[in-house]
Formats: C-alpha cells, sequence, structure tokens
C-alpha cells in the first residue's frame, strides 16, 4: 500500500511539473462539465487522441484546469474571454512552467486576442509554446478615420455635451454647501442666457419649459431669474425651501435630469470616437504581436469551412428587408376600399421608395449583419474574414490543408450529412417547433459540417502534436506518428512563417524519405 501511494505521488508530481497543453473551445460549445464529448473535454475522443500525440513531458488540463468561456457570438464575450484566458495562464507564466494553446473555430480568435492584449500589456508570454488554431474565422475589423469629419464632429459635439453635465453635477455637489453658508438667501437664481453660453441655454431651455408646464413660477431678479415661490423676505429659510418643498425638489430633479441627459449624449459620441481610436491602435498592434508569436503558431483550415465561408458571404449580403411603396392593384374585394388613398400613395411612394426605404433597408441589413457576425463593437465593420490573423501583406497567408486531407474531411461531413433527411422529417412531423427543434439539435453530431468535424481526422490531432513538439524544439520533434504528407505540409506551413532563411534551416528539420504509413483511423 505505501508503495502504490509513493508511486501515486511521484505520478502527481511530474504531472504538475510538465509542460501543459489548454483547449479553448468556440462559440456555441461551452460546458460546465470537464467531462463530455466535446471535443476540448476529457474524456472525448478528440482528448484521448491528442494525448496520445504529445510529447513525453507534456499534458493535456485535467479535472479542474480546463478552460471555459461563455461561447456567446459577440466581440464583447470574446474580449472577455481574452482577458480570463490571461489570468488562466498567468500561474504558469509565474511558476515557469510551459504551456500550448489550441482553440477550435472563434477559440481561437480568444486566443489570439489574449495574444494582442499582453503584447498591448507587454506581457512577454516567454513559457508560451505554442499556439495552434483550428477552422478560426479571423475577423477583420474597420472604422472610420480618427480624422474624418464624423469623428471630429462627434468630439467636438462631447466636448460641448461635457461642459453642462459637469455644470450640473458640481452644481449638486455645492448646493448643501451654499444652503449652509447663505449663499444662496436670494433662493435658486438662474443666471442670463448670455451669461452661461449658446449652448447650456440650448440644452436647459427644454428643461425650463417643462418646469413651466408643470407649474413652476418664474420670477425676474437683479441676478437673473429665480425659481420656484420662494421669498426672501418671508422668513423662510432657502434650505427648508430647496429640501422641504415640492418646487424644491423638482429644481433638484430638473438639474440631475439635464446633468444626466447631457452626459448621456456626451458617452453616446465618446464610445464612438474611443472605438475608432482603438480600432485604429489595435491594427498598429497586431502586427507586433503577429511579429512575436508567428513563429509559434499553427493555422489548420480548408477551403470548405463553413464558418469561415459563411461570415465572408455576410459582407456580401445584398437582400433587401423592405419592399417598395406602390398602389396596390384591385384584386381583392378590399382593394376597393384602398381607392381613396390612391392619391396619397402616388404623392409620397416616389419620395419614400427614393430615399427612406434605402435609408431603413440599410440600417436594418447592417443589424443582420452585425448580428450573424456577432460584431457587437460600435462605428466597426467587418472588412474581411481569413483563416489568418493579420491580413496579407506583408504578412504570407495560411496555406490550406493539403487537398487530399481536404477531399477526406469533405466527404466524410457529407456522409454523415445524408443523415439529416430523415431527423427533418421527424423535426417536421412534430406538433411544436420548439420541442422539434431541441430533438433534431440533440440528434446533431457535429460531423454534418466541416467546420465541426477536423477533430474526427487523425491527420488533424498528428499536426497538433507536430506543432507542439516542433516548439519544443528540434531534438523533440516526434515524426514517425505522422504521414509524410502531413510532414511536408506542416514543414512547407512552418517556412512560411519564417522572417528568413537562416531560422527555418536551425528550426524546422528535414524531412525524411521513408514511406508514408497508410491513413489511420481515429479508432485505431
Amino acid at each position: 500500500m505505501e508503495c502504490n501511494t509513493a508511486t501515486e505521488h511521484v505520478s502527481r508530481s511530474a504531472d504538475t511539473e510538465s509542460e501543459r497543453v489548454i483547449l479553448v473551445h468556440g462559440t456555441f460549445a461551452s460546458s460546465a462539465e470537464d467531462h463530455g464529448t466535446g471535443w476540448w473535454q476529457i474524456g472525448s475522443s478528440a482528448y484521448r487522441e491528442l494525448k496520445k500525440r504529445l510529447p513525453p513531458g507534456v499534458s493535456l488540463a485535467s479535472e479542474g484546469e480546463l478552460f471555459r468561456w461563455s461561447g456567446e457570438n459577440a466581440e464583447r464575450a470574446r474580449s472577455k474571454a481574452a482577458v480570463r484566458l490571461l489570468d488562466h495562464i498567468k500561474a504558469s507564466e509565474e511558476s515557469g512552467r510551459p504551456y500550448h494553446l489550441i482553440g477550435h473555430s472563434h477559440g481561437g480568435s480568444v486566443i489570439w486576442a489574449a495574444l494582442r492584449l499582453a503584447t498591448a500589456r507587454k506581457q512577454e508570454l516567454r513559457y508560451l509554446k505554442s499556439w495552434s488554431t483550428v477552422g478560426t474565422p479571423f475577423l477583420h475589423h474597420q472604422s472610420r478615420s480618427p480624422w474624418s469629419v464624423s469623428n471630429i464632429a462627434c468630439m467636438v459635439m462631447a466636448l460641448l455635451m461635457l461642459n453642462p453635465a459637469a455644470l450640473c453635477l458640481l452644481g449638486l455637489l455645492q448646493m448643501p454647501y451654499k444652503v449652509m453658508t447663505g449663499q444662496m438667501e436670494d433662493g435658486f437664481v438662474l443666471r442670463p442666457a448670455e451669461e452661461v453660453g449658446f449652448v447650456n441655454a440650448t440644452v436647459r431651455a427644454p428643461v425650463l419649459k417643462g418646469l413651466e408646464l408643470l407649474g413652476m413660477s418664474f420670477t425676474a431678479t437683479e441676478g437673473g431669474t429665480r425659481l420656484g415661490d420662494f421669498d426672501p423676505q418671508s422668513g423662510e429659510s432657502i434650505a427648508h425651501f430647496m429640501f422641504c418643498t415640492v418646487d424644491g425638489w423638482l429644481i433638484l430633479f430638473a438639474i440631475a435630469l439635464l446633468g444626466y441627459f447631457t452626459l448621456l449624449l456626451a458617452s453616446f459620441f465618446l464610445s464612438s470616437v474611443s472605438e475608432v481610436l482603438r480600432i485604429t491602435w489595435e491594427k498598429r498592434l497586431e502586427h507586433r504581436a503577429f511579429a512575436r508569436f508567428r513563429s509559434r503558431w499553427l493555422g489548420i483550415w480548408t477551403p470548405d469551412d463553413e464558418a469561415i465561408n459563411g461570415l465572408r458571404a455576410t459582407m456580401k449580403l445584398s437582400v433587401s428587408f423592405i419592399g417598395t411603396l406602390a398602389v396596390r392593384e384591385r384584386v381583392f374585394v378590399s382593394d376597393l376600399f384602398s381607392i381613396p388613398s390612391r392619391p396619397i400613395y402616388r404623392l409620397f411612394a416616389p419620395i419614400y421608395n427614393r430615399f427612406f426605404r434605402p435609408l431603413l433597408d440599410s440600417k436594418i441589413r447592417e443589424i443582420v449583419i452585425k448580428t450573424a457576425q456577432g460584431n457587437d463593437r460600435p462605428a466597426a465593420q467587418v472588412i474581411a474574414v481569413s483563416p489568418h490573423p493579420v491580413l496579407p501583406p506583408p504578412t504570407p497567408c495560411a496555406p490550406p490543408l493539403p487537398e487530399a486531407l481536404q477531399t477526406r474531411i469533405r466527404l466524410k461531413a457529407d456522409r454523415h450529412a445524408n443523415d439529416l433527411g430523415p431527423k427533418l422529417r421527424v423535426l417536421l412531423a412534430q406538433p411544436s417547433l420548439s420541442t422539434g427543434f431541441e430533438a433534431f439539435a440533440q440528434d446533431l453530431s457535429g460531423r454534418e459540417l466541416v467546420h465541426t468535424s477536423y477533430f474526427d481526422h487523425a491527420d488533424v490531432i498528428d499536426l497538433l502534436g507536430l506543432n507542439i513538439s516542433w516548439c519544443r524544439g528540434r531534438n523533440s520533434l516526434r515524426r514517425a506518428g505522422a504521414s509524410r504528407e502531413i510532414r511536408e505540409w506542416f514543414h512547407e506551413f512552418k517556412r512560411l512563417q519564417m522572417v528568413q532563411e537562416a531560422e527555418e534551416e536551425a528550426l524546422v528539420p528535414p524531412i525524411d524519405s521513408t514511406s508514408s504509413p497508410p491513413e489511420r483511423s481515429m479508432a485505431a
């Protein structure tokens, strides 16, 4: 018994000290359970097969160490996940424990966002040995120029709105002090419009009109206009008027409302300006980040990937959501009753169809496209979707998987997709669509799509193992398990990521001429 306990202790100690592989799932793939059938969960076929291909001294994240994020299709969620990922690897960085990152779909986007964030924070990530992305659709954002007319206009409007907002806030904070020190013995007096300026006078005008409609009295004085029925000669204290009467509370509420409204407008304009500046800064940052981490990167994808192609298609969406306004033909009986409205249609339809309809249609289309892309960043649009973190030039593109492997992945997905017919018939036969969709979703295995079936292929797992081994050093490269085709493709991918030929010859081992082993199934 003591011997077994000692062995178990040594095993746990060795696992703790070994390099760790952290798996990052993609959109809609989150789960609260560590064990499951998801490729990143303990016990899944992908988890077991990847574990077999890890070199000595490298282990997958164990129970309690798995990384998970919300999996929402939103840039905000992916950015939050990037912060959490940096926190997750912080212990490894502090303890000096090397680690590797593998992300599927937008899990790769989370990794890339974390690397950009680390570059911005000047965190070296010295113990990050490798990072791999599988079927990741990298979204490339663009915004208007920081010096565009609209951006400058937003900055000017933000500054103009901040002034009355600051005055209102300062006035509320100083109100108790002024009341106690007798500085408001004449009551609450508004300064004339020419003294406060055009902007302040303009933004306060609607509030004053509202107070007038509520029955607030306005009395002209030498210093301006006094609000409310406060009379300095009556003996009533200004403190009692401001804090114990209806007029006093209305004045305080009006000041708070005006401050909140102007602050709201200022924040609206500032958010647009800040996002423009942020995206401009990120465009410069991502090149620095990729220059630091590209030698450790492996990007796996195929031209048949539905997620990449689908997101690309959203940028070319031209469907119309709003119909034109036209006089209806007399087909139904009800059309006879629309005859009196025909002159109005003929008068306003051209104006609506020419000016208002394109504008509304464009806004609705923009909302639909951004929702499909998960692009909830203000003042930003997706200009490209690629399997590469940085748009070329000058960075070389990531080559797709070998054509033979692409064909195998596509054909296997097609075979599984043939089973969708019976499942769709079951869905349509359900009395409730919600019940039918729930059952249909449970029946889907994920292998019907290329995007969700990468890990069903041994060659893809081999590539992930190769990148982990290669990034640990030439002597630890495990080459016997992968086919010659896969090793040649891996060699070419790494060659494209090298800046100088000398680095390529020093880091990338030569390909041996032994015959390639036959294709292996995941069940082997």
